[in-house]
């Protein structure tokens, strides 16, 4: 072996190892936090978890690239759930105004014919025609005043063959007197004509009103007799007696009898009684109660504001409740107001089962809400801290923070 064989043997030539250095793994949570750590301080700037799934996803539908705008023919779909597709608002604006059109044309057709009905005094004067020949007094209008309390009742005879003069209640003055001669006549054909002045009389009458109280569901009665006599003093039976079934505000059920009355002499003179039932009707009751109940609605939501505002801290929330429940405290008396032919806050049972206890409640809840409102606003924990206090406590933060910041920018570097 040549010597540089030997050499060779004895120090063998060791391969020169290649270090090749590892990098080291940060983990992915520990990066995460301090990417968002290094962006908050504004050294670097990433992308955020929807930028990148945006940039990374294929291009949106209807488009082969990303960022395509749609062109001006193409129409967008819209996105069907549990495979129906929602409608438009614009159609369903559409829908519910015609809606609301359709549903105002159909109540207005209540005045298309109402004039155009038969009088309820036609049958009846058909009626007493065809049987009875004789006087009829109709009263054509009832006008009901609660507060007063009295009935006017407008009756009216048509236009008699022969003078006639009316009593009321027996009274010594009558209180209408009929002349066939001061009726005029038509100069071209001699026909007689109605004078609405000539052929009517107003008779008040005293209202029983021992029901009152009981609105909306209170009732009233009225009864009056009435004679007619000639010119010479002889009696004139009077063969029906009627008024108005229906006003603006009452419902009336007239029932008429046949009687009679004595003179000084003992002569029987004959008379015609009327009985009247004033009642409230049903669609007045009805909105009547509805307005009640929901008078007591609102009071039940004053109690119901004063138990949330309860668990509540900040006074700013009690705030907002204490507003509505001020605005409910003006409500209550405009909806009492708006009962159909209300009375006035005269002490009816609506009132003490309804009106004042309600103004009652809304008002010691009102009261609750400011209370506590106050109490909160007391309680606040800037209230009790001094200025100088509040001043060291920021800046302090303020260091804390700084401080902090400059760690975790070590830590990551």
């Amino acid at each position: 072996m040549s010597g540089r064989g030997l050499r060779d043997f004895r120090h063998p030539v060791r391969p020169q190892a290649t270090s090749t250095r590892t990098p080291r793994t940060i983990p992915s949570n520990r990066m995460a936090s301090r990417l968002s750590f290094l962006s908050t301080i504004s050294l670097i700037r990433t992308p955020s978890i929807a930028e990148s799934v945006a940039a990374s996803t294929h291009a949106p539908t209807g488009s082969t690239q990303s960022g395509r705008q749609p062109r001006s023919g193409e129409i967008k779909l819209l996105a069907s759930r549990a495979g129906m597709v929602p409608l438009r608002p614009t159609f369903i604006i559409s829908i519910v105004a015609m809606l609301s059109i359709l549903f105002i044309v159909s109540i207005s057709c209540a005045f298309i014919g109402a004039q155009d009905e038969k009088s309820s005094f036609a049958s009846l004067l058909d009626e007493v025609a065809s049987e009875t020949p004789g006087i009829v007094l109709l009263g054509d209008d009832v006008d009901v005043d609660i507060d007063e309390p009295s009935v006017t009742i407008r009756c009216s005879c048509g236009m008699p063959a022969m003078p006639l003069n009316i009593f009321v209640d027996s009274a010594q003055h009558p209180a209408a007197m009929y002349n066939p001669s001061q009726f005029p006549f038509v100069s071209g054909t001699g026909q007689r004509r109605s004078i609405q002045n000539l052929i009517q009389f107003d008779s008040d009458h005293v209202l029983d009103v021992h029901e009152a109280r009981l609105y909306p569901f209170d009732t009233y009665r009225l009864t009056s007799t009435l004679r007619a006599e000639s010119t010479n003093n002889q009696s004139v039976p009077i063969q029906k007696l009627c008024t108005l079934k229906v006003t603006s505000s009452f419902v009336i059920s007239p029932t008429d009898i046949d009687s009679y009355s004595l003179d000084s002499n003992g002569t029987q003179q004959p008379t015609r009684d009327i009985d009247l039932l004033v009642s409230r009707p049903t669609e007045a009751r009805s909105f009547a109660l509805l307005l009640f109940g929901v008078n007591w609605m609102l009071a039940h939501t004053t109690v119901g504001l004063v138990t949330l505002a309860w668990n509540v801290d900040g006074a700013e929330k009690i705030l907002q409740y204490l507003l509505l429940a001020f605005i409910i405290l003006l409500v209550i008396p405009q909806l009492r107001n708006a009962m159909p032919d209300a009375p006035g806050f005269d002490g009816v049972l609506v009132d003490s089962i309804g009106f004042f206890p309600q103004m009652l409640v809304s008002g010691a809840a009102a009261i609750a809400l400011l209370t506590m409102m106050g109490k909160r606003e007391l309680q606040r924990p800037d209230n009790h801290v001094p200025p100088e206090e509040k001043q060291e406590t920021e800046s302090g933060t303020i260091s804390k923070g700084l401080e902090r910041m400059r760690r975790q920018t070590r830590n990551v570097y």
